[in-house]
């Protein structure tokens, strides 16, 4: 599984777009990031950020493995083709 070049990117792409999704339409956005890495953490701003960070990651670990699993059945459908 995931010999083909496009098999194993795809996911990647996917989990990145999930992420940057939810991060473009979660009221902290792109600023939980430092927020949370850099900043003191108190408050409910830290509290927004830290949602909005999890709720990004755990999405896009499901998109991850959905689109591997995916990808893993059409290469492996195209690979029996040939």
């Amino acid at each position: 599984m995931f010999r083909a070049r496009w098999s194993w990117i795809l996911p990647l792409l996917a989990a990145v777009a999930v992420f940057s999704g939810v991060l473009v339409t979660t009221p902290p956005g792109f600023a939980a990031l430092a927020d949370t890495l850099f900043g003191t953490p108190r408050g409910a701003l830290q509290d927004a950020a830290a949602y909005a960070l999890g709720a990004a990651a755990s999405l896009a670990l499901l998109a991850l493995v959905g689109v591997g699993l995916v990808c893993a059945g059409c290469e492996l459908a195209l690979r029996r083709l040939r």
